[in-house]
């Protein structure tokens, strides 16, 4: 099941909760008819959820229950975390003594079950904060950055290193754009071609074969990829408040 309202001033975030508790999950899944600002997807399964995920699909935050069968959450982030470094894991469980495994896939927060809807609403607001405000630490041989990821138009590949195209400058990275990837929000970005990454919020126009940014750069996307970034770019768009 899904849900999306309207919002007039910011960019929707996508969310997915998977609990293998058909009322609780039902339960939640109401709480956020009060946060406009979200869409959500709701998951039974880990298994359904993880199928998602394989098939490309990426969310800017994930509520996990930790006690699941057969796959309880904790694994479920790890197995996550080998597709997407970004996304903000919230964990719900009855027991506290789970808590210091979350830290092994970067948990975001922990809500004690029963969970309130003011429970909700706080970690919401957070994570609003934590996303309008989310940044890259970038080290270069001569200093370490700090960039806003919103500014990041588009990532290309030179060889071994990347090429950051970031509010009209160009910075150079010894990394490789598979790790890059992994650091940017997948909800946000992506990957179109072997060779770049874009922002979904400077795509001006694409066809079949490229993908033309605001600044009027033009790029390939690869054959196997259009079909996700079609899906992607349509995802990102809904999130999108309309004029």
């Amino acid at each position: 099941m899904t849900k999306q309202n309207e919002y007039d001033s910011v960019r929707r975030m996508k969310i997915a909760i998977c609990d293998d508790e058909p009322v609780f999950l039902k339960r939640i899944y109401h709480y956020f008819w009060q946060q406009p600002d979200c869409t959500v997807e709701c998951f039974l399964s880990a298994d359904a959820l993880l199928d998602n995920y394989r098939a490309g699909e990426r969310y800017d935050v994930l509520f996990l229950d930790i006690v699941m069968s057969p796959i309880n959450g904790i694994d479920v982030a790890k197995s996550i975390r080998e597709y997407d470094q970004s996304v903000i894991l919230v964990f719900f469980t009855a027991y506290l003594e789970y808590a210091p495994a979350g830290y092994e896939v970067n948990a975001f927060r922990y809500l004690l079950k029963p969970v309130a809807e003011d429970d909700i609403f706080r970690v919401i607001k957070d994570i609003r904060a934590k996303l309008e405000n989310a940044t890259l630490l970038i080290k270069t041989p001569e200093c370490e950055l700090l960039l806003h990821v919103q500014d990041l138009q588009h990532v290309a590949a030179d060889n071994k290193h990347s090429v950051l195209h970031y509010k009209g400058d160009i910075i150079t990275l010894r990394k490789g754009l598979n790790e890059l990837e992994m650091l940017l929000p997948a909800a946000s970005f992506f990957r179109i071609h072997r060779k770049y990454i874009v922002n979904l919020a400077y795509v001006r126009e694409f066809d079949e074969a490229h993908v033309t940014l605001d600044s009027g750069r033009t790029f390939p996307v690869s054959r196997r990829n259009i079909k996700q970034f079609r899906h992607a770019i349509k995802t990102y768009i809904e999130g999108v408040p309309h004029l």
